[in-house]
């Protein structure tokens, strides 16, 4: 599959899960189903078919996105990027931020967080529980940790 050019009209986006980061080039507009849809066809070209012991779900249905609570602040935690819809008695109601990336208001080099159902639920149960997102963001105490490991002598 060949890499995809970005242009001005298109943005990465991050996704995490535990330590794994998939950047995906995303139109505005793309559903954010058809994004679930790439994120899962990104994990098995990338031959991940597993992350922590989780399986990859067979459907975009089964990927759950996360947004940071805090935009700037990861350590305040995740919530769900999709509102539920609301059930009406003559139709369905759902959000306009369930749209898009661009109704969610997310930007170029935004991150996510994502997380699969359980096989054996089929309602909205987690294994991990409603709020909890399995992310481990790198932090600069990581980074400068490494490098001096690398440079020191036994």
């Amino acid at each position: 599959m060949p890499a995809a050019k970005p242009n001005p009209q298109q943005l990465t986006l991050r996704l995490k899960c535990h330590k794994t980061t998939i950047l995906l080039l995303v139109a505005p507009h793309d559903s954010l189903t058809s994004i679930k849809v790439k994120l899962l066809e990104a994990m098995k070209v990338a031959n991940i078919s597993e992350i922590q012991g989780r399986a990859l779900p067979t459907s975009p249905e089964d990927v759950l996105l996360g947004v940071l609570i805090a935009k700037n602040d990861p350590g305040a935690g995740w919530t769900d990027l999709e509102i539920p819809e609301k059930e009406e008695v003559a139709h369905k109601e759902s959000s306009v931020l369930n749209a898009s990336p661009m109704g969610a208001g997310l930007e170029d080099g935004s991150v996510l967080a994502f997380k699969f159902r359980t096989e054996a639920s089929d309602t909205d149960d987690l294994d991990m529980g409603d709020n909890e997102w399995d992310v481990i963001m790198p932090t600069f105490d990581d980074e400068e940790g490494s490098q001096m490991n690398e440079g020191e002598e036994a």
